[in-house]
């Protein structure tokens, strides 16, 4: 009986199965991963303990995709992620259904494996992120509009494709991309023009407005501050073009999407359209539409100023069935494999966790061995595409090993650094509890955003005075400054500071300042050689009287620190512990 509910074709059982297999595998994963929340994840749980339209730098789905969670299984490191990987696998089975009505059974097998073997996937279906809230959406979005495009009758894809968008924006502002793609999809493409252009796109804007229109409401009432943030977040104030930028964007954008994909990416967008069945165009090219906006502005802003190695995944989804249609139809090629090999080779060798030695030896070994597989396959494009999913089955069960197995097996393979992040925030919580059990403070005060977050989420419900971020400027630059240190909880402040060069300023916040000791966790080493440590150097303050932030008091420190580490070895540009942005 169950057998005949069973699809029949092949692609399509191996799609389905690899689906459902690694959501089962991913969700086993996230019980038993001893990885503790990183700040970004911290700082989503906490909006999620007040439910509201909107929260200082985001719009509110993840922090309510969160409270559902934890509303199940407590405030837990599987708790916050519980749902990671569930969403990812929707927005798989929502490409599968779309690829299968544009390319095929296979084809869709191609987007499918993919997308779930996407290292930015990999990845963001083992921690909380923005990104993985907002991709079913996005991808549901696209199934939507190519329904209208094909003719669809009645208005539910238009309905449908209205609370996608709507819900696109309520996970992350990135979905403004996708509206940037139905702009050029309509300009270039006549049956979306069609679609579009007609009651049905009526439907589809007035649904997305209704959706969104609570949290816009929202940000009016509260100085649109995910704007500013938004504004801040882009980091124009500093030194404009860094054309040395574009490399690295390309680097990480191989690295999100994985080598062989990324470059099939970009050789079906600029080199491999000759040839092409009228079809095959039609689709590319209106998939096109949803790629390439994404890609320009994220390496634009990367030579501008800064982008972030997620900044770009929203072109992604869409870049899953374009690859899958290049590598169904490409014929055999032995060139192909060779270039692919070379370049793949050469990528390598951008990996910053690795040593020079370790990356020459690893990007020749890979390239060698996608030339083996390549006689095997007998130069066959598909070949090549699952070669390279290879290389992502073996990067992930290589991270899955590490972080289940003991932590020195981290700092064996050199990635203390990478994983610094999730690492060590009870024993430094705990360690700050028993200190402030000792002092009794009035309130704690941090000096960054990362160890707030940190901290608030590992000493909640035990801390025995308000936790407080010290305000560099005048006003509050991020979530977690907005509780502001007030006289009344100046008598005993215990401030715990992490930054060296930050505390000449904090003291001088201060009429009484003592030096009462030190905490701290090792994280291991840097690649350089140098400790990696998370360490909090405790004053005991009262007095508190800030001084105005004029430019003077802002250049009046600089350069000076107050009980600072010893020096080491200047660490690389990765290893350097600096917060990140807010994804």
């Amino acid at each position: 009986m169950i057998a005949n509910w069973l699809p029949r074709n092949g692609p399509t059982r191996l799609a389905l199965a690899l689906i459902a297999g690694l959501l089962l595998l991913r969700l086993v994963l996230v019980f038993l991963s001893p990885l503790e929340l990183y700040a970004d994840e911290a700082q989503y749980w906490r909006w999620g303990e007040t439910l509201d339209w909107g929260y200082y730098s985001k719009p509110p789905l993840i922090a309510w995709t969160i409270r559902a969670s934890t509303a199940l299984l407590g405030d837990t490191e599987a708790g916050v992620r519980l749902l990671a990987p569930c969403l990812h696998a929707v927005a798989a089975l929502i490409l599968w259904c779309l690829a299968r009505r544009m390319l095929g059974p296979a084809p869709a097998l191609i987007a499918v494996a993919a997308y779930v073997f996407m290292p930015g996937v990999v990845l963001s279906s083992t921690v909380m992120s923005t990104d993985g809230v907002l991709f079913p959406f996005w991808s549901l979005a696209l199934y939507a509009l190519w329904r209208l495009r094909e003719g669809a009758t009645g208005q539910r894809h238009a309905v449908l494709l209205g609370i996608s968008i709507g819900l696109g924006f309520l996970a992350k502002y990135a979905m403004v991309y996708f509206i940037v793609g139905i702009a050029l999809a309509s300009l270039a493409d006549p049956a979306t023009r069609r679609a579009l252009i007609s009651r049905k796109g009526l439907v589809a804007a007035t649904v997305a407005l209704l959706v969104f229109a609570p949290h816009l409401v929202w940000n009016a009432l509260n100085a649109f501050q995910t704007v500013s943030h938004t504004v801040d977040n882009a980091n124009l104030t500093g030194p404009l073009m860094n054309p040395e930028n574009l490399g690295k964007f390309l680097g990480d954008q191989m690295g999100v999407f994985g080598p062989v994909s990324f470059l099939t990416l970009l050789g079906g967008l600029l080199f491999m359209r000759r040839g092409r069945a009228p079809e095959a165009a039609a689709v590319e090219n209106w998939l096109a539409c949803f790629i390439v906006p994404v890609l320009l502005i994220i390496a634009f802003q990367a030579v501008l100023s800064r982008a972030h190695a997620n900044w770009a995944a929203t072109a992604y989804p869409a870049a899953c069935l374009m690859v899958a249609s290049v590598f169904s139809r490409t014929r055999p090629n032995r060139r192909l494999w060779l270039v692919m090999a070379v370049l793949v080779g050469l990528g390598l060798q951008t990996v910053p966790e690795f040593t020079a030695p370790v990356r020459l030896g690893v990007g020749v070994a890979t390239a060698t061995i996608l030339l083996a597989l390549g006689r095997v396959a007998k130069w066959h494009p598909v070949g090549l595409f699952w070669s390279g999913v290879g290389l992502h089955v073996a990067l992930s069960l290589f991270l899955a090993v590490l972080t289940l197995g003991p932590p020195h097996w981290i700092s064996a393979a050199g990635m203390d650094n990478t994983f610094k992040r999730t690492r060590g925030w009870a024993d430094l919580s705990a360690q700050l509890l028993h200190e402030a059990a000792r002092i009794q403070p009035t309130a704690i005060l941090v000096d960054e955003r990362e160890i707030w977050h940190g901290l608030d989420f590992y000493t909640d419900g035990q801390r025995p005075a308000p936790l407080i971020l010290w305000r560099y400027r005048d006003v509050p630059k991020n979530f977690a400054e907005q509780a502001a240190l007030t006289e009344e909880l100046d008598d005993r402040v215990l401030v715990a500071s992490y930054r060296p060069h930050r505390r000449p300023q904090i003291r001088n916040d201060f009429r009484s300042w003592e030096h009462i000791g030190q905490i701290g966790v090792d994280l291991g080493h840097r690649s350089n050689g140098c400790p990696l440590t998370r360490t909090l150097h405790l004053y005991l303050a009262s007095g508190f009287d800030p001084q105005e932030r004029t430019p003077d008091w802002f250049a009046h420190d600089q350069g000076e620190t107050l009980d600072a580490p010893p020096p080491c070895p200047p660490a690389t540009l990765t290893d350097i512990d600096t917060p990140d942005a807010a994804d």
